[in-house]
Formats: structure tokens, C-alpha cells, sequence
């Protein structure tokens, strides 16, 4: 567990920021082979039959983005404790900014490579290209404490009035919740149009890496967040996706 330090200038101001603290799964990547239940970028999902892989509403296969595997996540007691969370979005120029997505929670899954599908069914075509990373590759996770966001609305409504000018900037500075992610706060590159609250948990966030070369669009990132009563009535359905870009 990384633990996060006050700075020297806001020592004053110690409970307040506690008081926003949220644990998150801090997302590194390695370009390397997966198991098909594996965390992972891109690849291959873990599917029993290429007939099970998702698609629109036109029919057609949809960009597998990530899988989690729950077992690999620590201190984020709002998620299940097993399966599988599998994200794809339409396969589109927008990377399916405006189309519905889906994730998928797998609870039980079997670790018997013979009976599952070892290679993406669609991973040779040619609108593969819309895919915002350049390499897939396995999640390695760490465990970090952080603060409110800074990006987020709720991050002015609370500090702006309660510290100086200099305080703000500082931990403003100092809350940049960047990199990909698990849990924890969203970064918006633009604005915060979720209106992401103490209600919403950020079930992904994808940002930019260069050991898999993810970006969206120009130097953007995704983030998708789940109210956290649809979370722990294990409804997927209520996600909400989200990518911006400079």
C-alpha cells in the first residue's frame, strides 16, 4: 500500500483532506502473454465460445478493451471478490463515445485453457485500428491512497472557499489523479460532465502508457464509473463511459 503525504503546507488542513481519502489499484502494464481469466489490455477475453463474443445493436463485434479479474484487486471492498469484468465499447472512429457499452461480470470462470477460447475471434480486422492502444498486455496492480481528484467539481465545491489561494494550488498540483486505475478518483482532461460524486465508484480508467501505447484521441483518456448502489447490486448496466482528449 503507497501512502499518501501531506504536504508541509497543508498540514493544517490534514483532516479535511483525510476526510476524501479513497483507496485505488494503480494499473501498470506489461507486454506479455495472458491466460484467458488474466487482468489484461486488449487480446483476447475470456470466452468458451467465439459465438459468446458481444455485439451491437447492429451486429456488429464490439472493441474489447480490458478484463479485470476481481481476485487481483485489493482494499476496494465495494467490488465482488471474484469474476471476471470485461469492458467493450462500439467499434467506431469515436471509440464508442456515443453508443452504449458494455461490461460483462463473469462470477465464475474455469482455468482450463482447453475449454476456452485462445485467440480474439476478430483480432485480424482490418477496424481494429479504431482499437486506443497500440500493444495489449497484462495489468500489474498496486494498492495507493489518494485523495479527491482535482479535476472533479466536487474537489472546488469543497476547497476552494476553506484554503488560501496558494493551499488551493498546491493541492490541487498535488491532486493530478492521472495514470490508469482502478478505484479511487477520475482525471478529466476537460471537464467533469459525469459530475462524478461520493455516490460513484470509478470502476476503469485507461490513461495515457507507452509500454502498451494507449491514448485517446489526442492525449486523452477513458474513464468508466458506476453509482455505487447499482454496484453493489452487481448492475453493470449503469456504467457510464466516458474519453476526453486535449
Amino acid at each position: 500500500m503507497i501512502k499518501y503525504e501531506i504536504p508541509e503546507l497543508l498540514k493544517e488542513h490534514e483532516n479535511l483532506i483525510t476526510s476524501t481519502f479513497r483507496y485505488s489499484n494503480e494499473i501498470s502494464f506489461t507486454r506479455e502473454k495472458t491466460k484467458p481469466w488474466d487482468s489484461k489490455l486488449g487480446g483476447c477475453p475470456y470466452l468458451k465460445s467465439s459465438e459468446d463474443y458481444p455485439t451491437d445493436e447492429d451486429g456488429n463485434h464490439m472493441l474489447f478493451l480490458a478484463q479485470i479479474n476481481l481476485a487481483d484487486i485489493e482494499h476496494l471492498d465495494e467490488l465482488p471478490e471474484k469474476g471476471l469484468l470485461q469492458f467493450f465499447v462500439v467499434n467506431d472512429e469515436l471509440v464508442g463515445l456515443e453508443e452504449p457499452i458494455l461490461v460483462k461480470y463473469i462470477e465464475d470462470y474455469e482455468e482450463n485453457e482447453e475449454q476456452l477460447v485462445k485467440k480474439h475471434p476478430y483480432e485480424n480486422e482490418e477496424d481494429n485500428w479504431n482499437l486506443p492502444f497500440s500493444h495489449s498486455g497484462k495489468m500489474v496492480f498496486t494498492s495507493r491512497e489518494m485523495p479527491m481528484s482535482s479535476s472533479l467539481d466536487l474537489f472546488r465545491d469543497i476547497f476552494m472557499n476553506k484554503l488560501s489561494e496558494s493551499e488551493y494550488e498546491q493541492l490541487s498540483d498535488d491532486c493530478y489523479s492521472s495514470d490508469s486505475r482502478i478505484g479511487g478518483y477520475p482525471y478529466f482532461v476537460q471537464n467533469d460532465y459525469i459530475g462524478f460524486d461520493d455516490d460513484d465508484f470509478l470502476l476503469l480508467q485507461l490513461d495515457i502508457d507507452d509500454e502498451c501505447g494507449i491514448m485517446f484521441g489526442d492525449s486523452g483518456n477513458c474513464v468508466f464509473t458506476i453509482p455505487k448502489d447499482a454496484l453493489k447490486n452487481r448492475d453493470f448496466s449503469k456504467v457510464v463511459y466516458d474519453w476526453q482528449c486535449c
